[in-house]
């Protein structure tokens, strides 16, 4: 998989997603994809794919809400940016946001999922991740600002 902060001039893909690194106390919520999901049991951070007219601030926005039953729609809700994802088959858009939360909510987790743990950025690496997920770690970690 290749990375790119900028949009190459050879990108093909269409498809757009967002992800979001909720994160209390310097921890991070992961979440594990359920057998039945694309790259399953796998770890990854809330999100998908943008529905057509779709913001990335909306799409994060309404994803969490239906992953983990978690309301996110505050001002310090911050977009770190797009990273351009290239696996062999397919590129795509995935923009990163950041969610400081100061206590750990009570979730909700939905059947795309079969676990979900609060790990620190360190512990992550740790975890089988989606394709994309150690480098979106890592631009998370190398753009965030709002310390929780």
């Amino acid at each position: 998989m290749l990375t790119f902060l900028e949009r190459p001039s050879d990108f093909r893909g269409s498809s757009v997603a967002a992800g979001c690194f909720i994160e209390s106390s310097g921890r991070l919520l992961y979440l594990k994809r359920a057998p039945s999901r694309i790259a399953p049991n796998t770890w990854c951070i809330p999100g998908g794919k943008l529905e057509p007219g779709e913001t990335p601030r909306a799409a994060i926005i309404r994803e969490v809400l239906e992953e983990v039953g978690l309301s996110i729609d505050t001002p310090d809700l911050q977009h770190l940016g797009p990273l351009y994802l290239r696996h062999p088959d397919y590129d795509y858009i995935f923009h990163v946001f950041h969610k400081p939360l100061p206590i750990l909510p009570t979730l909700q987790l939905n059947p795309e999922h079969t676990a979900f743990q609060w790990i620190t950025p360190a512990q992550a690496p740790a975890l089988p991740l989606i394709p994309g997920g150690p480098e979106a770690l890592l631009f998370y970690l190398q753009r965030k600002t709002i310390p929780v």
